[in-house]
This record gives C-alpha cells, sequence and structure tokens, in this order.
C-alpha cells in the first residue's frame, strides 16, 4: 500500500517536530494532500482507512510501529 512507505514515516517526523500537529485532529483529505506532497498516491478512501486505522490502534507512533513491524515481517518472508 503506497502510505506505508518511508514517505509517510519522514512526514510524521517533519510534522510532529515542526508543526507539533495532531495527525487525528486532520480530516482524511488533509492527510490525503500531506501524503500526496511528499510523493505518495493515496486516494481518499485509502486516506480515510488510513485516518481510521491510526484511531483504531491508539495513535500515530503504534500505527508506525504497526507497519514497521509488518514491513519486517514481509520481507522475512
Amino acid at each position: 500500500m503506497p502510505f506505508h512507505d518511508e514517505t509517510g514515516t519522514d512526514l510524521h517526523r517533519e510534522i510532529s517536530m515542526d508543526d507539533e500537529i495532531d495527525i487525528q485532529d486532520l480530516a482524511a483529505d488533509e492527510i490525503r494532500e500531506l501524503l500526496l506532497e511528499e510523493g505518495s498516491e493515496v486516494d481518499e478512501h485509502q486516506a480515510a482507512a488510513l485516518k481510521m486505522f491510526i484511531q483504531d490502534i491508539g495513535g500515530l507512533e503504534n500505527a508506525l510501529a504497526a507497519v514497521a513491524m509488518l514491513d519486517e515481517l514481509e520481507r522475512a518472508a
């Protein structure tokens, strides 16, 4: 999935260090715009699913940890 790449992680670091934006407070279309600016192509449904995933898993840090773990498992497979 395109939003699981390093660009999203870099975007999170950039946002949280520079602007102190809480990603959960953004609308799905705002998340999509930020990801598009960073080169990740996501549609509206993917952005909404990403927002829901972040909320369901308990925040961005947990989401990033889960994605990193899934990436490790995929590489090991």
